[in-house]
């Protein structure tokens, strides 16, 4: 089992989550990215009003808004929620939206929240504190409609005691200005000067400019109706933009890696005075590289806890980590695979292989080809993987090419998500890099070893140390924080049975990470439809979950499952973001 660590991530060396808005600026004079050309998406919208519509559906438009009416998705009409000891209430005060919080000893504050981050899961609120841009402890969750703890977001225990100190509350309080402002907004700059912050954005979200690079060239030159109309009727690329289906993959990646993938950069200060430098079309290795589980920093390997042990990311948002170890991404020269489709349009695959930024359904938007098929996004290469003996064990209307390949093993925003490391399934080397494996994840009962043997793969003498070739069931509560979720997340989507119900009950009992008992409740929920999201409470006290628990077992029909002696390891794993 790994050892404790508390990975949360040094601020200047990863990038991930929130700006302030340029207006607020621009009284300093020029921006910085005006002067590098950057217009708005406002700007792209008469020329091209379809992909404009198109992009205006997609979570990227949301990810950083102003505090509005119509941006802020929580209810602010004075409920209130209460964890560890300290009560906060979610109000209006005329146009403002305010986070008033109540700590045990009755000493209080207000948040004005001034802008939101997120539109999909959940939504964090961000809040000026003593001259700075902080992330509050208090979110939304968007699919469950109803306020949450942000202890509850990540792999955070539970504390030692009730009420829990200040500290405790405000674990996950970030500072967003050199935290997470390069990933969720156009041209982010923190401008950090001698510990000060004057931050700003081209544009909040993830707007035109982020993906195809500074436009007012592009907008200048196109002017021209006869430019226009020349480009119209010819195969000539626009020079004066960038259009990521004219690159060559690794380019083409690139622009999604920039936020997608956790990166590490050598030259820290130029980043937090001027901000990142990078620019669509160029390659993003020349100023950042991606982390892997072996990176250091400050001599030491400090990422190890976010990767399992053959290296596959554990977290979201390394998603571009996945596709650089993807045999699909740097494929043989003469590959034994069809000719490639032009949805793929080249031999190695890439991120716009499969997803598409003006189509599909924005919740995690595959390319409208595939919607009606998405096996298609494999066997449009791999046309011939069918006629391979035992290939497909599973009728294709049981299981699709990504469960076996891109298994869901990856934990972030309080679920569990698809690997896009695209890999053949080995169970046996899987469980002895600490990981579920594919076929475990839907044959919860059976150990790796007997996955292996059914894909008729070579066997040698299970390897038992410390607990493994296990079953899915028994890793639900001997397995690490993670792997716990992953278990948990997986049984709300096999075979409902009491069997699995009852183990769900216990996680929720007896986890302690809220985030985990969350997880297992979503799962026992789609199990039992007629349980309401208010039936439990996975950050209530200790006293209130076990009278909901309580009333659960009553309510659903279960076999009781007991953890083994061995479960929850006190050698557990935290990570934060």
């Amino acid at each position: 089992m790994r050892r404790s660590l508390c990975a949360a991530i040094v601020p200047i060396a990863v990038f991930c989550a929130f700006a302030c808005d340029q207006e607020s600026t621009r009284v300093a004079g020029v921006t910085q990215a005006e002067r590098e050309g950057y217009i708005g998406s406002g700007s792209c919208q008469s020329c091209h009003p379809d992909h404009h519509a198109s992009w205006s559906r997609t979570f990227h438009r949301t990810m950083t808004q102003n505090a509005s009416e119509e941006a802020v998705l929580g209810p602010f009409d004075g409920r209130a929620i209460t964890y560890l000891g300290t009560r906060a209430e979610m109000r209006r005060d005329g146009e403002d939206f305010v986070i008033r919080t109540t700590d045990p000893s009755g000493a209080s504050r207000e948040d004005v929240v001034t802008k939101t981050v997120g539109s999909r899961r959940t939504q964090q609120y961000l809040a000026e504190r003593d001259g700075e841009t902080v992330r509050l402890p208090i979110a939304y969750h968007v699919e469950e409609e109803r306020f949450f703890h942000m202890n509850g977001a990540f792999l955070t225990r539970d504390p030692e005691s009730e009420p829990a100190s200040p500290q405790d509350y405000e674990r996950h309080v970030t500072r967003w200005n050199d935290n997470c402002v390069f990933c969720h907004n156009v041209r982010p700059n923190p401008g950090r000067d001698e510990g000060a912050f004057d931050t700003t954005v081209a544009e909040l979200g993830i707007a035109c400019e982020a993906c195809h690079g500074p436009g007012q060239n592009h907008a200048s030159a196109n002017r021209d109706p006869l430019r226009r109309y020349r480009l119209h009727l010819s195969d000539d690329a626009d020079e004066t933009i960038v259009n990521a289906a004219r690159l060559d993959p690794e380019r083409s990646a690139d622009i999604c890696g920039r936020c997608h993938g956790q990166r590490l950069t050598d030259n820290v200060a130029r980043f937090l005075q001027e901000g990142d430098p990078f620019v669509p079309g160029e390659n993003l290795a020349e100023y950042s590289e991606p982390l892997f589980c072996d990176s250091t920093l400050g001599g030491r390997e400090a990422f190890a806890e976010r990767f399992y042990l053959d290296g596959t990311a554990r977290l979201t948002a390394y998603e571009f980590q996945g596709l650089l170890q993807s045999p699909c991404a740097n494929p043989r020269p003469n590959p034994p695979r069809a000719t490639p489709s032009a949805a793929h349009g080249n031999d190695a695959l890439t991120c716009t292989s499969c997803h598409g930024m003006h189509e599909g359904d924005p919740r995690g938007q595959l390319r409208d080809v595939f919607a009606e098929q998405p096996d298609a996004m494999c066997t449009s290469c791999h046309a011939d993987t069918s006629a391979l003996p035992g290939h497909r064990l599973h009728p294709e209307t049981e299981i699709a090419c990504v469960d076996c390949h891109m298994p869901r093993v990856v934990f972030g925003v309080i679920d569990v998500h698809r690997s896009h490391r695209i890999e053949v399934p080995r169970p046996v080397l899987h469980d002895r890099a600490e990981r579920l494996d594919a076929c475990s994840l839907c044959h919860v009962e059976h150990p790796p070893s007997w996955s292996a043997r059914a894909l008729l793969q070579e066997v040698t003498a299970p390897d038992t140390d410390g607990g493994r070739d296990q079953p899915l069931l028994t890793r639900l509560f001997t397995g690490d924080a993670i792997t716990r979720a992953v278990a948990a997340t997986a049984l709300g989507r096999v075979q409902d049975n009491a069997r699995t119900r009852g183990a769900l009950l216990t996680l929720m009992a007896r986890d302690p990470y809220p985030a985990i008992r969350r997880v297992a409740y979503r799962a026992l929920r789609k199990r039992v439809p007629a349980l309401a999201v208010d039936d439990f409470d996975p950050l209530g006290s200790t006293a209130t979950r076990r009278d909901q628990i309580a009333a659960l077992r009553d309510r659903v029909p279960h076999q009781v499952v007991s953890p083994p002696p061995s479960a929850f390891p006190a050698d557990d794993i935290e990570i934060g973001e």
